[in-house]
């Protein structure tokens, strides 16, 4: 919030995909997920970092666009809403996913609905760029690492059910410390042919 503005701050979801450089591929959050980072960052298109997609676009690494991008689409009226309810018991959580739509979803548009598992800090003292805390860090897609297509009807609520387990590669690692606390899903629409995300929600889980 002392960074970006609490107009922002309060506003906006923020998660990061992890990738194999400059620290010759050793990120533990890069190798705890090898799949789903890279067909994300191949999705972006992305060839370097630290490097930002706003809604879907380029935001690059300049911090005056991490600012001004989002601003740009502060008094946009979405047409999708996503709602989350669940809990978590341990290292499981169960949840579901609440959709509607304004309008029904056209046959032509790639319409897709993805559910991610964020951890909100991760402590990564030897890390290669000299970071030590990493925030929202991705932790496996439940909706497959390309999303999941997705068919809305104007006011038809549909609901999607979730259970999930911490990844065994997060679990008692010796390079990265993380609380269970800090687990929460995001949700998001998102058209898969502009890359433009249209809705998205957060389930905090404590």
């Amino acid at each position: 919030m002392n960074y970006i503005g609490k107009d922002l701050d309060t506003v906006w979801t923020r998660i990061f995909y992890h990738v194999w450089w400059p620290g010759q591929g050793n990120d533990p959050m890069y190798l705890a997920n090898t799949s789903m980072n890279q067909t994300r960052n191949n999705y972006y298109e992305n060839n370097y970092t630290p490097h930002m997609f706003t809604n879907g676009k380029d935001s690059g690494s300049n911090t005056n666009n991490w600012k001004s991008d989002p601003r740009d689409y502060l008094d946009d009226i979405g047409l999708y809403t996503v709602n989350l309810s669940g809990n978590r018991s341990g290292n499981d959580i169960s949840f579901d996913v609440h959709l509607n739509a304004l309008k029904t979803t056209p046959n032509s548009k790639d319409l897709r609905l993805f559910v991610g598992a964020v951890m909100d800090t991760v402590k990564y003292p030897n890390s290669a760029n000299g970071l030590s805390e990493h925030y929202d860090a991705v932790i496996e897609l439940l909706t497959g690492d390309t999303g999941t297509r997705i068919e809305l009807k104007s006011g038809v609520d549909k609901t999607e059910s979730f259970t999930w387990t911490m990844r065994s590669e997060w679990i008692n690692h010796p390079d990265i410390s993380w609380k269970i606390t800090g687990l929460k899903v995001v949700a998001w629409l998102q058209d898969y042919s502009s890359k433009e995300v249209l809705q998205v929600n957060v389930l905090e889980i404590d």
